[in-house]
This record gives C-alpha cells, sequence and structure tokens, in this order.
C-alpha cells in the first residue's frame, strides 16, 4: 500500500507522488523513477523487498503516465521540464539529499538531473538501470577505434531499430490503442525472466501510459545522440551504473561505457532482462541499499570509478579452489592471483599445504585465505559456503578440483573404497556446486564454475573402473549444470585432464593389491608421470583460460584431446581399449 499525494509542476501539470513508507527525515530517502511505458507499479516489488529496512521509499509517476496529468503541449516532455519536476518531488518530500533510483526513461531523467547545476546539489546519490545519459550515448556511437567495438556500436543501432518506429506520427498510437503494440511489449518483457528465482509483478499499465510516453522520445530524441557536443555534462553525484546482461533495448557496452564516466561510481552486470527491476527486485533492492549506504553522510568517500567485470573475467573476483593444498589445485589458485584475482579461497583437509599455497598466493599479489574441510562431508561444505559469504562475499568463480585417485577392477574394489571416491570425488563436486552455486543464483550477478574431471571421464578402463566412473560422473554433472545454471547466467566448464606430474599417482589406492605391491605400483606409476612431465602450471593456465572462454568441456593435453577426439570418431577404439589393464604391478 502507498499514500499518495500531489504537487503541482512548474507548468501546471499534476504529478502524483507514492510513499511506501512512513517519511522520516533521519533516514536515507530512494526517490524512484519509472521509464516507459510504465508508471510507479513497476516499483512495487523493490519497495517491497526495502519494507522494513531504514529507509524512506518514494515514487512519482512520470508526467503523463498513471496519475499523473498529461501537458497540454507536447513541450510539456522537454528535458528541462522534466528536471524540473524530479527537483519538485525532491523539494516537496522536505528531506534533504536523495539517492534516485530509476529504471529506462526514469534513468535517461535521473542522468539528465544529476548532470544539472539546479538539481545536481540535491542528490546523494544514483543508480541506473537501463536507461543512459544520452549525450554519453552519442559519444559511445563514436567511441569505436576496434573491430570489437564497432560490432558493439552496431549491435546497440539495431537494439535501438524502434527508436525510429517511435517516432513515426500516428502509427506506434494505433498499435498500442489496437493492443497489438502492448502484446508486443509484453513479450519482450519475458525476455530474461528465465531465473529461478525470477518473479512476475503486474505493472498495471493502461493505454494512455503507452500513448503519451511517447512524448518522451520524439521531444528529446535523437539529437543528443546525433550531436552529443565535445564536453560531455559532468555530475558530482555518486553514481551506480546496473547492466541487465539480457537488456535487448540497451546494450550491456553502452551502458558500461557510460556508468565508467563519473568519478567514484561503480558498474555491475547482473542477471536479467530490460525489466529486471520487476523479474529480479531482490537483487535492485539489495544493490541500492548498498549504494545508499555508501553514500550517506559519514561513509567513507568513493574513490576511482570501479567497473565491476563479467563474469567470464578473472580481475578482481573472489575464487574458491577445492584441494588448493598441491597439484593442479595450487597451481590454480596462483594463476588465479596472476591474472587479478581479489582473493583466493584456499581449502584442503591438510591446512598446513593450504597455508602454504595461501603464501604462494599472496606472493602472487593476491588475497589469501585458507580452510580445512573435507568437500565429501556435506554438512562441512555448507558450513564453509555460510562461513565464505560471510566473511569475504559470495564466491565469483568456484574450482571443484578436490579429488583422489583409485586403481583397481570391479571385483577387487571394496565397498569402502567405493565409498570413498565417490564421496571426495563426486559427492565434494556436488556439495560444492550446491552450496556456492545456490549463493550465486541468489545474488543474481552471475559467476562461473570449473569442475576438474579427468581424461578418463571419457577413456574408461578396466583397471580404473571406480576412478573412470567418478570422473564420468563429474562430466555428466557439469553439462547437466552447464544447462540448468545457463538462465542464472552461471557458467560451467568440465576440464579433463590428461597425464598431469603431481602427488595423485603417489597417493592413488591400488585396490586388491598387498602393501608393497601398492608402493611398487606407485612407484612406477609416478615415474611415468614424471617421464610424461605435463606440469601442474600448465593445467592451470587452462583452467583459468577456461574462466575467460567458458567452453562446455575442455580436453588438457594431448592425450585427452586425442581421447575425446576417438570417443566420437571411433567408440569401438575406446572400448577395445578399455580391455588392457593399465597398471603397472
Amino acid at each position: 500500500m502507498t499514500v499518495t499525494s500531489t504537487i503541482t509542476a512548474s507548468d501546471g501539470v499534476t504529478l502524483a507522488v507514492h510513499r511506501y513508507t512512513d517519511i522520516d527525515p533521519a533516514r536515507p530517502t530512494i526517490l524512484a523513477i519509472h521509464g516507459f511505458p510504465d508508471n510507479h507499479h513497476v516499483w512495487d516489488g523493490v519497495a517491497h523487498e526495502l519494507a522494513g529496512k531504514p529507509y524512506n521509499v518514494v515514487a512519482y509517476d512520470v508526467r503523463g503516465a498513471g496519475e499523473s496529468s498529461r501537458p497540454a503541449k507536447r513541450s510539456g516532455y522537454l528535458f528541462a521540464q522534466l528536471v524540473s519536476d524530479i527537483g519538485a518531488v525532491i523539494d516537496c518530500l522536505g528531506v534533504g539529499p536523495v539517492h534516485l533510483l530509476a529504471h529506462d526513461w526514469g534513468s535517461i531523467q535521473a542522468w539528465a538531473a544529476v548532470t544539472d547545476d539546479s538539481v545536481m546539489g540535491k542528490v546523494a546519490s544514483f543508480t541506473s538501470i537501463s536507461g543512459p545519459h544520452l549525450n554519453y550515448a552519442g559519444a559511445f556511437l563514436r567511441s569505436a577505434r576496434t573491430p570489437r567495438a564497432v560490432a558493439q556500436v552496431i549491435r546497440q543501432l539495431i537494439s535501438s531499430g524502434y527508436i525510429g518506429f517511435f517516432l513515426c506520427p500516428g502509427v506506434p498510437e494505433l498499435s498500442f490503442r489496437s493492443h497489438v503494440g502492448v502484446k508486443v511489449v509484453e513479450a519482450l518483457e519475458r525476455i530474461g525472466r528465465s531465473s529461478t528465482r525470477s518473479q512476475r509483478h503486474d505493472t498495471l499499465r493502461s493505454v494512455t501510459d503507452y500513448v503519451h510516453g511517447l512524448n518522451l522520445y520524439r521531444q528529446n530524441m535523437p539529437a543528443p545522440m546525433l550531436a552529443p557536443g565535445r564536453q560531455l555534462p559532468e555530475t558530482t553525484v555518486a553514481v551506480q551504473t546496473l547492466v541487465p546482461r539480457r537488456d535487448i533495448f540497451v546494450t550491456p557496452a553502452l551502458q558500461r561505457f557510460t556508468g565508467a564516466i563519473p568519478n567514484g561510481g561503480r558498474v555491475i552486470e547482473i542477471e536479467g532482462g530490460h525489466w529486471v527491476v520487476t523479474s529480479r527486485p531482490d537483487v535492485i533492492a539489495r544493490l541500492t541499499a548498498e549504494w545508499v549506504d555508501r553514500n550517506v553522510p559519514g561513509a567513507s568517500p568513493a574513490g576511482a570509478a570501479e567497473v565491476r567485470g563479467g563474469r567470464r573475467e578473472v580481475r578482481g573476483k573472489l575464487a574458491l579452489v577445492t584441494g588448493a593444498g598441491a597439484g593442479i589445485g595450487r597451481a590454480t589458485a596462483v594463476e588465479l592471483a596472476r591474472h587479478g584475482a581479489r582473493k583466493i579461497v584456499l581449502v584442503d583437509r591438510d591446512l598446513a599445504a593450504a597455508n602454504d599455497t595461501a603464501d604462494a598466493v599472496r606472493a602472487a599479489c593476491a588475497e589469501a585465505v585458507a580452510y580445512q574441510v573435507d568437500v565429501s562431508d556435506e554438512a562441512a561444505m555448507n558450513d564453509l559456503a555460510a562461513q565464505v559469504r560471510n566473511e569475504h562475499g559470495v564466491v565469483d568463480i568456484l574450482v571443484n578440483n578436490a579429488g583422489i585417485g583409485m586403481a583397481g577392477r570391479f571385483l577387487e574394489t571394496s565397498s569402502a573404497n567405493w565409498e570413498d571416491i565417490m564421496g571426495v570425488n563426486v559427492g565434494g563436486v556436488i556439495s560444492g556446486s550446491r552450496a556456492f552455486g545456490a549463493q550465486m543464483v541468489e545474488r543474481g550477478e552471475g559467476g562461473t564454475i570449473i569442475n576438474v574431471a579427468s581424461a578418463s571421464a571419457y577413456l574408461p578402463s578396466k583397471s580404473m573402473v571406480a576412478y573412470s566412473t567418478t570422473k564420468a560422473a563429474v562430466l555428466a554433472l557439469s553439462e547437466s549444470l552447464r544447462a540448468d545454471f545457463a538462465d542464472e547466467g552461471i557458467g560451467v566448464t568440465a576440464v579433463c585432464p590428461g597425464f598431469v606430474n603431481t602427488n595423485i599417482a603417489k597417493n592413488t589406492i591400488y585396490a586388491g593389491m598387498s602393501a608393497d605391491q601398492q608402493e611398487r605400483a606407485r612407484g612406477k606409476a609416478d615415474a611415468a608421470y614424471r617421464r610424461r612431465n605435463f606440469t601442474p602450471e600448465a593445467t592451470a593456465k587452462a583452467i583459468v583460460k577456461a574462466v575467460k572462454t567458458g567452453p562446455a568441456v575442455l580436453p588438457i593435453a594431448a592425450e585427452s584431446r586425442i581421447g575425446y577426439a576417438m570417443r566420437r570418431i571411433s567408440p569401438g577404439a575406446i572400448r577395445l581399449f578399455a580391455r588392457f589393464d593399465i597398471r603397472q604391478k
């Protein structure tokens, strides 16, 4: 429920102001501005998420929308009047500087306001979603200097093609009054709503919201984009730009360009489409509250602009690696640090080994913290996930690397052997993906999960039945998770190393052998791995590359790539090879 009042704008238009909370001048005030073709109801979900928190939450219907009246002349939609409206609403609240939260055309108006001297001082912070400053947009269209940048500009021009239709006289009105255009907009609104956390909030639009809102385009476009000026408008307001990755109207490239201009701002990519404000109001509310809290009186001043990397970037990210005490896990942690990861969480059953890796990570110029956890213990993994979130935040990059080796034919492998290897190699991946993946989904900013399988996943052997089974399970799980988590913006990759020179050969369990036979087999296997000498560091480089490129499956080393190809080309040959006992007794 809201309490609605009205104010009169400078040209006589009546603006409806909706208070979702009682106004307490001692609390920060969030003023939300909707876009086209919405009205204040687009913020109902966000206001609900902020309920009970220490903020005043207010929204108003832009002129011509919702319960606000329509100006007598189309010139009443010019930027000067829209900026004046924002100033008038702020003044009527009587609370001092407010924190703007705006979407689509509301964000375009708010950009104009925070770069206008008459309103700038009334705004403490601004969270922008899917609506750039039009002069900045014009500069973006002229900014391309590389083929990739040219492609981004072309994509934005295609995404903006609807503007030409809106500028046509009479035709858009006919489409909306016939409800054909309304149905099209409703269909487009569903893009990006595939997350399991997506919500549905009815925005209660009317046909007049569509028809009157066209004047925003017709009075203010395309002049600022065609002639943005040599000197772009500046602002002293701290600006946060939230970038929905699946926005079909305002591309992420344009939003990142716009958000990086103001000093002391930040840019965050989030999962969702253009109407993410209604599909993930929990994410919008959380990030807005964070930004408000950083920009209230007494908070530490913001530094340089922060552009948080996309899900396929390593720089600035929080990563977690299991089995980090040695081998591939240690090398991966160090490689992530070398590529700019902000902090690496190191997990291993051997705390001393994990601490040694932490020292190596710090030497590579990243923060590091070590935890002693058995990944086969689901409760311990859940506790770890909660502790990491509380102490360090939500993990961006998860590397499920922990595993044990086991050789032996099926009847030689005891139930206890199966329980051990399934618990670590499969259960550890499941528990890690579930515990940390759930946090990634809830956060709504995407992420990356790397599951370390093996070439044995597609190269079965009668002498490594249990090991091959677990690694095949990891591969199958990873491919299914990739499909499941795609809707959440979480990339999942199964990496399949070949013979990597780590300590796994020395620790492999040889089922069915005596102690002496097992030690001899381990020594021979270790010697073979050392002769092959494919290093953990080379494997780690491939894993970090997988974070950046996001393949579904990544065979590592020649024998793994050949095996992966042969699995498709000649599965009969693979089955024949599986009949050879490759153990060295």
